[in-house]
């Protein structure tokens, strides 16, 4: 069922009313970034620019690189001015030795210290490695670290809802605040268990597949994750309009953000 508020999806080609629907996540409920990819979405860097235009002055964006030391990325997202870089698939000290100095070689040392700096930690190597990539001296420069938790179940063979992954994720989290690093969660998103999934692992922020919110004590997020999802499928149709997608794959990835607003069980 749509949300009676979101208008946006009425005319999904209009940038007045989506950056408005996007402001509106970011007043009323703590949306603080819109977090694209080079990696699992594939964008190109002509589609990132596009949506770093379009929410200059919004929300910070930030760009998943295909990899620790993607230096190809990291060196064109730069120019771009991206807000912050996300090396996915850190299962090392040595895979965030490389992305730390990856990013060093391409900036100076203000626009070191002004990027967000952010790592996933989304595989059973990762989350056996942890300890040893927290307490590695790269780890000083992290802002953020995201506990990506469907490929982590993926990893740990079990299921997003298995105990045994949600109690390896509330760990993790710990871990990770204990070193003073903020903690965001994503990964199989849904209305139906956000609420939940949160008051577990307690984590400062968490993400759709697109958008990030900060954590609200208290905050109920399930119509919340309908409105972000419903955002998403917007921007998947201004995507396909723009020539930045085809047909099919707006049509799937349209489907797959539907069987979360929709769940059969």
């Amino acid at each position: 069922m749509k949300s009676k508020r979101f208008k946006v999806l009425e005319r999904p080609d209009s940038r007045p009313q989506w950056l408005a629907a996007l402001r509106r996540l970011k007043t009323r409920f703590g949306a603080c970034g819109l977090k694209l990819s080079t990696e699992d979405a594939a964008m190109s860097l002509e589609q990132i620019d596009y949506w770093n235009r379009l929410c200059a002055g919004a929300v910070p964006v930030t760009v998943k690189i295909g990899g620790p030391n993607a230096r190809g990325d990291i060196k064109r997202l730069l120019a771009l001015k991206i807000d912050a870089l996300v090396a996915p698939m850190v299962e090392s000290v040595y895979g965030l030795e490389n992305y730390i100095d990856a990013i060093r070689d391409y900036t100076t040392p203000l626009q070191f210290a002004a990027l967000g700096k952010h790592i996933n930690i989304e595989t059973r190597t990762a989350v056996e490695q942890l300890d040893a990539i927290l307490a590695s001296p790269p780890a000083e420069y992290l802002d953020e670290v995201t506990i990506g938790c469907s490929d982590l179940c993926k990893s740990m063979k079990h299921s997003l809802r298995d105990a045994s992954l949600l109690a390896c994720v509330r760990d993790c989290a710990a871990k990770i605040k204990a070193k003073g690093i903020k903690v965001s969660v994503g990964g199989g998103i849904s209305p139906r268990d956000i609420d939940a999934r949160l008051g577990d692992i307690l984590p400062d922020k968490f993400n759709t597949r697109l958008v990030t919110f900060a954590v609200r004590p208290g905050q109920s997020y399930r119509d919340v994750v309908g409105e972000a999802l419903e955002l998403e499928m917007s921007m998947l149709a201004i995507d396909r309009e723009k020539g930045f997608i085809s047909v099919e794959e707006e049509k799937f990835r349209t489907r797959e953000l539907g069987k979360r607003l929709h769940p059969k069980h």
